[in-house]
């Protein structure tokens, strides 16, 4: 099992959603939908499954205003894609990173953003976790921070892999 959050959902249902920078480069992240396709097909080849929290969810169709029921249709023919809700298990996990945080002194982590979305991108992690995800794909920083944290590998969408270039014939079919 693996997990998205919000910001790989939109790149996984739009595929001309606007291409993050790439922190190395300081450049928006090269043949982002061919990276996209590619982890797809591998996901698929291994058997995996793509968790998709509730609250990132509810992200992305904040974003996706009215045109959210089609991408839920859309989201709905994806086999690989199961959503997962906030449930109890969820929300014990959720507390234990909230304690843990509070024992620190610092129950925000060191993430200065509102606690609105601290306790969001908490709940993302913690759903991806208790349903058994060992990777969360992610380019919100909060969230691979809260990720690596719980113990989950996390990728962002410059870390995928270019697929292989594709082969073309050097003389168009003369011989």
């Amino acid at each position: 099992m693996v997990a998205a959050d919000a910001t790989f959902l939109s790149l996984m249902l739009h595929p001309k959603a606007h291409p993050p920078l790439d922190p190395t480069t300081g450049k928006m992240v090269e043949r982002l939908a061919d990276r996209i396709e590619k982890l797809l097909e591998d996901l698929d080849s291994e058997g995996e499954r793509i968790i998709v929290p509730t609250p990132a969810l509810c992200e992305f169709l904040v974003l996706a205003g009215p045109e959210g029921p089609a991408y839920l249709d859309k989201l709905a023919g994806l086999r690989p894609i199961i959503v997962r809700p906030f449930d109890q298990l969820a929300a014990i996990e959720l507390a234990a990173m909230e304690v843990d945080a509070r024992t620190t002194g610092d129950k925000r982590a060191h993430v200065s953003q509102p606690w609105t979305k601290v306790k969001f991108d908490r709940q993302i992690v913690a759903i991806a976790k208790v349903n058994s995800a060992t990777r969360i794909y992610s380019d919100d920083r909060d969230v691979r921070a809260f990720g690596t944290k719980a113990g989950l590998e996390v990728t962002c969408s410059w870390e995928l892999p270019l697929p292989p270039a594709k082969q073309t014939d050097l003389f168009d079919g003369h011989s």
